[in-house]
């Protein structure tokens, strides 16, 4: 059997990802009352608007500076623009590859095109993705703790998602714990469980895949330790995360003020949103496009009427993945197409040609 080529895997994941979209808006749209709209449009807080962007544009903004102080921690030299780069070729990438796949592997190519060592553009993205996974686990637990009669009753029906959401993430970081303190238990553990898994005929293709997962560990294990001598950094970008979580999960609260709403408190509706999260994170869905609506619908049931929920999940969609879709998006197209870097040179020669002029 022939294995398909990237160009055709890259159309069929584009072509899944508009098919979820046309399906996602036409499930929204068929929960829009079109004789409100015009209601809403003269009743909408537009300053609450402005500052959901504001909070994605800062969201984005902190995305690149966490990599850029793991960068320059890592890589042991001063970076202006690279964890920028990086870090919104990653965020474009998580909106449309499956569970985020793409993302880091894009990462590491782009680090490495950088003139950082492979081992160290490994390090980097293990870093970022481990900062992140550990704050955003905590900030649920601290969240559910304050919310369990909420998770017992009204979110009830989420419950389980929002148990599955956690539980990945918690047994992917204590595989991470156990990679760093226990690399050699770990590899024993994973060739058993290869061993075992290979005796299935399709998945004999494991055996082969021994010295890649050594490899794995062996780089994952000396990035983190690496990272963690330096605390400083490590102590800054744990901050930021934190930083950079509060806003994201505060959009939900800009679009209940939007709409001129009021009763549910700031903390509610951010721990909400914090459910929604954990709720998806578990779909495979390229940027949990579906899921996030559906369970938008089930979580905010109770906040926002019938007749407004449609628009709050249109205007949640707009700014949690439309936006940073667009502005992401565009940004890696004029990245990977050397834009900035011709604009970066015309403007030196521009101001070459007139420091030139001035001096005769």
């Amino acid at each position: 059997m022939k294995k398909i080529s990237k160009k055709p895997k890259n159309l069929l994941q584009y072509i899944f990802l508009i098919l979820l979209m046309t399906v996602t808006t036409y499930l929204v749209a068929s929960t829009l009352d079109i004789n409100i709209l015009s209601d809403i449009l003269k009743v909408i807080d537009y300053k609450y608007i402005a500052v959901g962007f504001l909070l994605m544009i800062s969201y984005i903004i902190l995305e690149g500076y966490i990599l850029r102080v793991i960068i320059n921690s890592i890589h042991g030299a001063k970076t202006k623009f690279l964890g920028y780069k990086v870090g919104i070729l990653g965020l474009y990438y998580n909106l449309v590859t499956p569970m985020a796949s793409g993302s880091q592997p894009m990462q590491v190519y782009e680090l490495s095109k950088s003139n950082i060592s492979a081992s160290k553009a490994v390090a980097v993205v293990s870093n970022k993705t481990v900062i992140y996974q550990i704050m955003v686990t905590l900030y649920c637990i601290f969240l559910m703790a304050f919310n369990v009669d909420v998770l017992k009753s009204t979110l009830k029906p989420v419950l389980t998602f929002i148990a599955m959401g956690m539980s990945l993430n918690i047994v992917t970081l204590c595989f991470g714990f156990f990679i760093v303190y226990r690399p050699t238990q770990t590899k024993k553990f994973v060739h058993f469980i290869f061993n075992l898994l290979s005796k299935i005929k399709f998945l004999k293709f494991l055996d082969n895949k021994r010295p890649k997962v050594n490899s794995f560990i062996d780089e994952y294990n000396f990035s983190i330790k690496s990272f963690i001598k330096d605390k400083k950094a490590l102590f800054k970008s744990t901050l930021l995360t934190i930083v950079q979580l509060t806003i994201y999960f505060s959009i939900a609260f800009c679009i209940y003020k939007a709409l001129r709403l009021s009763g549910a408190s700031y903390f509610y509706m951010l721990s909400l949103q914090v459910f929604l999260y954990m709720a998806v994170s578990a779909m495979p869905t390229p940027g949990n496009v579906g899921a996030n609506e559906i369970a938008f619908f089930t979580i905010f049931g109770g906040i926002f009427s019938k007749a407004i929920i449609g628009y709050s999940v249109f205007l949640y969609g707009i700014f949690v993945y439309y936006f940073i879709l667009i502005v992401c998006g565009l940004f890696t197209i004029l990245s990977q197409g050397n834009v900035f870097r011709k604009i970066r040179l015309w403007l030196r020669f521009a101001k070459y040609k007139m420091n030139t002029a001035t001096s005769k």
